[in-house]
Parts: structure tokens; C-alpha cells; sequence
């Protein structure tokens, strides 16, 4: 049987200086000796006398990691809106549809839709227009899209004021044609900033259309908006509910919106589309000065070579075209 140990030999305390050693570096119960100053209060100083880099990139960028130099320009179009295949009304096939649904790139454009439309706050459109410039995008260019560059206007299909189910490509085929998407009171007074200007001018013209898209992406608006058809008959003329069309369900990304560049869906958005169905001219947000008069300029230009009459002085035949 192994011996006992004493009773006094378990119960001994620690010693005091053992204890100490052990933690006089990390408690804070222990005061250093007269004359001597603590570590913190010594790396304190060296700090305050010490200049520090991180204040003169403080002065430049506040709290939120955003820049103080004063808000950024706004850029110009920075590519021909539309897209690369001739629209269709015509209903798709089968062999089409499957060939969408197999298709890759397609995957790829609606995953990365769906992680932008998740990443990003609910109220994220309403804060841009709240921004500098009413959250506008882009800059409209100061003549034509060039003809070999442009893109189509895609096919999107609604409900007219009429009743009837109408496609923009049947609207806009044949005639020099002013497109307005608009889905707000915001885009609304958006829209007539750049349109107002134009329907002056052509006013009762042969060979121009003025077509309106009233986006409603929330089905429960779309079912208010058709229950209304009344009241937009008394403020859209009678010669236009024709070409008013009422667009409801979320448009695809790859297909419509992303084409069009519509990237905040309370702006108003105006596409100047030639005969061909080619998007030729695009603006959005309320239309500056200079932008009002391309608008102008374009469309008497396209007009002109319709009819086979010269393009205007201030805008020649290549000279009113540039490459984006």
C-alpha cells in the first residue's frame, strides 16, 4: 500500500512570489514600481508622437469607404442597346424552347441575375434615383448609332389600350419609331422631358410612331393598371391607344432588360428604333439640354432618309452617325 502524504502538503498554497512571476505581465492587479511606466503607456506615447499614414487616407474617405472628392461624372452610353438577332412575334417552338433551356450561357446570365438581384438591397433602386443626376446612367450620344453597329429593338409583347395583344416588332416595322419604357409617375415625367420636344416637331407625320411600354413587373400592379384602362384613355390620345401597350410579368434578363440597358427600373428609358427595327439612339432619366436636341436632330434625320430627302446641315449623312 503506497504511504499517505501529509494533509499539510496538499493544502500548502501556492507561494506568493511564484504566483506573481507567473502573472505579473498579464494582470492587471499588479502596479509597477515607482519610477517605471507600464509598456501601454510608453507605446501610447511613441504612438502620438509617431505621424500616421491611415489619418491622410481618413481625410480622403469617410466612414463608409466612400470617396469625398465630390460625385462621379455621369459616363456616356457605353455600347448599342439591343440585341443580335432579328425579333420574332411569331410564338416559339418547341425545338426553340428546349434549346433554351440547354443552353449554358443562359444558366450562367440568370444565376448571375439572380446573385445581383440577392446581393443587393430592396430599396437599392430608390436610393440611386435619389442620387446626383436623378440616378441617370448614361449620357445619350450626340448623333445616330451607326446602322452597321446597331442592334434590334427585342420583341415584347402586352396588351394595347384597345384590348388587343400587340408585339413591338409588328409596331415598330416600317416607320422611324419613339420607344418609352415607363413604370413610375418618376419615369412618366422622365419620358415626356425627352418626348415632349419630338412629338412638336413630327407632329402628324406619315412615316413616324410613337410607341408606349407601361412596365408593371409585380402582377398585383399589372391587375391594377388594367383595371384603370379608363382613366389612361382620357390622358393618352385616342390616335395612340393603339400603340400603348400595358407589359406585366418580370422580363428576362438576358433577353430584354439587359439589352436595353435597363438597370433601375424607376427611370423612364427612350429608344429612338429605325424602320429596321435597329435601336439607333437611346436615353434615360430626365433628358438634359443637349440630349433633347439630339433627340430631335436624330429623328429628323432618319425622317429624312425615309422619305429620300437630305439629312440636316448641322448633322450630315456620316457626320450624324458615330460608332459607340
Amino acid at each position: 500500500m503506497p504511504p499517505r502524504l501529509p494533509v499539510r502538503a496538499i493544502s500548502t498554497p501556492l507561494s506568493a512570489a511564484r504566483y506573481a512571476s507567473s502573472s505579473t505581465s498579464k494582470s492587471p492587479l499588479f502596479a509597477p514600481k515607482a519610477g517605471q511606466s507600464s509598456t501601454a503607456s510608453s507605446s501610447s506615447k511613441v504612438n502620438s508622437n509617431e505621424p500616421s499614414s491611415s489619418k491622410s487616407v481618413e481625410n480622403k474617405v469617410d466612414i463608409k469607404g466612400k470617396s469625398k472628392s465630390g460625385p462621379q461624372p455621369i459616363p456616356p452610353l457605353p455600347r448599342p442597346l439591343g440585341i443580335s438577332q432579328h425579333p420574332t412575334s411569331a410564338s416559339k417552338t418547341w425545338s426553340q424552347r428546349k434549346q433554351e433551356l440547354l443552353d449554358d450561357d443562359r444558366h450562367k446570365a440568370k444565376r448571375k441575375a439572380l446573385v445581383k438581384e440577392a446581393t443587393q438591397g430592396y430599396f437599392h433602386d430608390y436610393n440611386r434615383a435619389k442620387g446626383v443626376g436623378g440616378g441617370k446612367l448614361w449620357i445619350a450620344p450626340n448623333v445616330l448609332i451607326r446602322e452597321d453597329k446597331a442592334l434590334y429593338f427585342p420583341d415584347i409583347s402586352g396588351k394595347s389600350l384597345l384590348g388587343n395583344e400587340v408585339h413591338t416588332t409588328d409596331l415598330l416595322k416600317g416607320r422611324v419609331t419613339l420607344v418609352s419604357v415607363i413604370a413610375t409617375r418618376l419615369s412618366e415625367e422622365h419620358e415626356q422631358s425627352f418626348t415632349q420636344p419630338v412629338l412638336e416637331d413630327v407632329a402628324g407625320h406619315p412615316e413616324f410612331n410613337f410607341v408606349q411600354i407601361n412596365h408593371q413587373e409585380n402582377k398585383l400592379k399589372s391587375l391594377l393598371v388594367s383595371f384603370f384602362i379608363s382613366s389612361l384613355k382620357r390622358i393618352v390620345p385616342e390616335d395612340r391607344w393603339g400603340s400603348y401597350m400595358i407589359s406585366g410579368g418580370e422580363w428576362s434578363s438576358m433577353d430584354i432588360t439587359s439589352p436595353l440597358g435597363i438597370d433601375n427600373k424607376l427611370l423612364g428609358y427612350i429608344y429612338l428604333v429605325d424602320q429596321n427595327l435597329k435601336v439607333r439612339w437611346a436615353g434615360c432619366g430626365t433628358a438634359t439640354p443637349e440630349e433633347s436636341q439630339a433627340l430631335r436632330r436624330a429623328t429628323a434625320v432618319l425622317l429624312g432618309r425615309i422619305k429620300g430627302e437630305p439629312a440636316l446641315p448641322e448633322a450630315g449623312d456620316r457626320k450624324a452617325e458615330v460608332e459607340v
